[in-house]
């Protein structure tokens, strides 16, 4: 899911629109639609010759010319655009889609079941959260989930001995360390999905608060949930208020913001995202030894929660011939066993086939003990509708005011629903 990596992709990238994927002019053309950390023009050099190698083997087997474009940075965007691509019949061959997100896409969408039952790949090796997403209601795989992530709490135990075990004690901890004249807690709570999914969906979910209903409604602020999120919204407030969150949080939006404020030596405990823990390493050098990881405080009384993120490739294209060269380039590339063992290396993320963690081609990021633990125990995926994405949108809007000191929770909250919930019914 996922600003992760690919959940907040680089600023800067673009969208190619497809004029259609199954005319006589592209019949030898096959094309996607990837990321930009995943794709053959990624930053990092030995991906992009791992994924450049993949292509061009695939290209000399099947005859194919493989064209492919990245994603928008604006994730909402891209989605939105894929679907517009889709609907229209002109969606590319295949295209990488935020997991949670996949459901949507199933009337679009190939099965895979005999591609995947052909490369011998077997859907009970997919962690349990991937099979719920990849599998739709039918009972058809229309997803390739190739790698996942978590958010946990990450601290130096040279000033944070103990992580905090609950709401309180992290304003504690982070009144302390702004006292000794360092930052306090550092998390996301500005305008991007990185607020919603690290900052806001645990504490929520762990008071049993739901943002959609069974039908489909927003529900993140009706008569059942509302105390639940404006005891979010309130404790955050009060933190700010405390001085134990600074209101520049209001401004960082993704978990990557995190890797600059770590990077002062001010920052002794964050809210980050299980893909940047290399970054983390690279950043602290030998100081990297005295960081721990942890579950993220949850509020009095809360289950233990955590997001998790993701990203799944969708077969469109209804050609054979293409399906099969599609499928054989993400087996290789992503999704195989093999492949998920060394994409998942370069990329720095969670692999999500349970015998790619036993692969010798395998090597894990720090802390994947913890971090797999804390998927299995407490990891829970966004949910797929499509009102999801206005209900975000307004919630990492309304929470950011509050930081700032704009808005009281009462009023960015009452202000979120009217606007969520009119913005429905004018769709509609």
């Amino acid at each position: 899911m996922f600003q992760k990596k690919y959940g907040y992709l680089l600023a800067g990238s673009i969208v190619l629109l497809f004029s259609g994927c199954s005319t006589a002019s592209d019949e030898n053309t096959l094309t996607w639609v990837t990321g930009s950390d995943s794709s053959p023009d990624a930053p990092d050099e030995e991906m992009s010759a791992y994924v450049q190698d993949n292509i061009s083997d695939v290209e000399n087997e099947y005859g194919f010319t493989m064209q492919h474009s990245i994603h928008t940075s604006n994730i909402d965007e891209a989605m939105a655009r894929l679907q517009e691509q889709a609907t229209r019949g002109q969606a590319p061959d295949f295209a990488l889609i935020d997991g949670y997100a996949i459901e949507r896409f199933e009337e679009h969408l190939q099965p895979l079941d005999e591609l995947m039952a052909e490369f011998d790949m077997d859907i009970e090796d997919f962690l349990p959260f991937a099979q719920d997403v990849m599998i739709g209601d039918d009972g058809h795989v229309y997803g390739l989930y190739l790698s996942t992530d978590i958010r946990y709490i990450f601290y130096d135990t040279r000033f944070v001995p103990e992580p905090p075990t609950n709401w309180e004690e992290a304003m504690a901890i982070s009144e302390d360390l702004v006292e000794q004249g360092y930052e306090g807690l550092t998390l996301p709570l500005g305008v991007g999905e990185g607020t919603s999914v690290t900052s806001l969906w645990p504490l929520y979910w762990g008071l049993g608060g739901e943002l959609i209903d069974d039908e489909g409604n927003p529900a993140f602020y009706n008569e059942a949930n509302r105390e639940k999120m404006l005891d979010v919204f309130t404790a955050i407030h009060e933190g700010v208020e405390r001085g134990a969150i600074s209101k520049r949080m209001s401004t960082n939006g993704a978990e990557n913001d995190g890797n600059a404020e770590i990077s002062t030596g001010l920052v002794k405990m964050l809210y980050p995202g299980s893909w940047q823990i290399n970054t983390f390493q690279d950043i602290l050098g030998d100081d990297f030894q005295y960081w721990d990881v942890a579950s993220l405080p949850m509020l009095d009384g809360g289950e233990q929660t955590t997001t998790v993120g993701g990203w799944a490739f969708g077969i469109f294209t209804n050609d054979p011939e293409k399906q099969q060269a599609a499928f054989d380039f993400l087996q290789r590339t992503y999704v195989g066993e093999s492949g998920m063992a060394r994409f998942t290396t370069r990329d720095g993320s969670m692999p999500v086939r349970s015998s790619v963690y036993e692969s010798s081609e395998y090597e894990p990021i720090p802390f994947i003990d913890e971090f797999v633990e804390i998927l299995e125990e407490e990891g829970r995926p966004r949910p797929p509708e499509l009102s999801y994405n206005t209900i975000s949108v307004q919630l990492q809007t309304a929470i950011s005011q509050v930081v700032s000191g704009s808005k009281t929770p009462e009023e960015a909250l009452e202000d979120a629903w009217e606007i969520v919930t009119f913005g429905l019914e004018g769709i509609e």
